[in-house]
């Protein structure tokens, strides 16, 4: 019986909107309570019922308690299919999925962490601005696929204000891993003399590519390098292939900005 009410409160796949959520939450909540193994919070139901922060509150301890005494393996792989269900809809309200990924942090502290994959709870750690999540998380892929995190390292880190730790990844990588350094790493840690080489040298293997001109264009507005920015801008500006629109609304204010230092007002009225 308590395993089918269990199943019923955590049913996830019919909820769509933001209120569908927050009942969906509610009831779950109240219903771990309800099932949980331990009196003491079996005891706090009625109350939790009148007044739902205490069911927030207490929800680590009864989705502990009902995944130890309650669950059989099938119910758990179930709970967790729900739980993703949860974390990836686009309209689940944001302290909800902060509840869910403690509550994933929490078993995990736990000694029992929740078979959901680690690259999706950075992400979705990283969405709401937890970066010491995102990077716990980020820290454990690394342990297998260190390559494919380098660069979403060196931002968490730069984020948290780490920015010893971001250059030291940074170094790693280039003694261990033999990875090619890329503009984008460079640029978050401020190194943009390093990043517009890195851009430079990915242009002369792909001319025509407009993402590591544009690249070049902010690292030199960075270094202030008016002149050369100003040639840059007006070469894309009048090539034969023209940018698109939406590019140019990316170049313009780094063009005019180019302009505006050297004082050459006509130009900086094409921008």
């Amino acid at each position: 019986r308590s395993q089918h009410s269990l199943r019923q409160s955590w049913e996830a796949s019919h909820r769509s909107t933001k209120e569908d959520w927050v009942e969906w939450m509610r009831r779950f909540a109240l219903e771990m309570l309800r099932e949980s193994i331990s009196p003491a919070l079996r005891a706090c139901w009625a109350l939790a019922q009148a007044y739902h922060p205490l069911a927030r509150e207490l929800f680590h301890a009864s989705f502990l308690s009902c995944w130890l005494h309650r669950l059989d393996d099938t119910y758990q792989d179930i709970l967790v299919h729900e739980l993703e269900t949860a974390l990836h809809s686009p309209n689940l309200p944001r302290d909800i999925l902060q509840a869910l990924l403690n509550l994933a942090e929490f078993m995990d502290r736990s000694g029992l962490p929740l078979p959901i994959d680690a690259r999706t709870l950075s992400a979705l750690s990283e969405k709401c601005h937890a970066y010491a999540k995102a990077l716990r998380y980020k820290e454990t892929e690394f342990n297998t696929s260190p390559a494919n995190c380098i660069e979403a390292l060196i931002s968490i880190n730069t984020q948290l204000q780490q920015n010893e730790a971001a250059q030291g990844i940074l170094v790693f990588s280039q003694k261990h891993l033999k990875v090619e350094h890329r503009g984008p790493w460079y640029e978050r840690l401020h190194r943009w003399e390093d990043a517009l080489e890195a851009y430079e040298l990915r242009q002369l293997q792909d001319p025509s590519n407009l993402e590591w001109t544009k690249g070049r264009m902010r690292c030199l507005h960075e270094l202030g390098e008016w002149p050369r920015l100003s040639q840059l801008a007006h070469s894309v500006w009048e090539s034969d292939r023209a940018p698109l629109d939406v590019i140019k609304q990316e170049v313009a204010p780094l063009a005019a900005a180019a302009e505006f230092h050297l004082r050459d007002w006509d130009r900086m009225s094409v921008f």
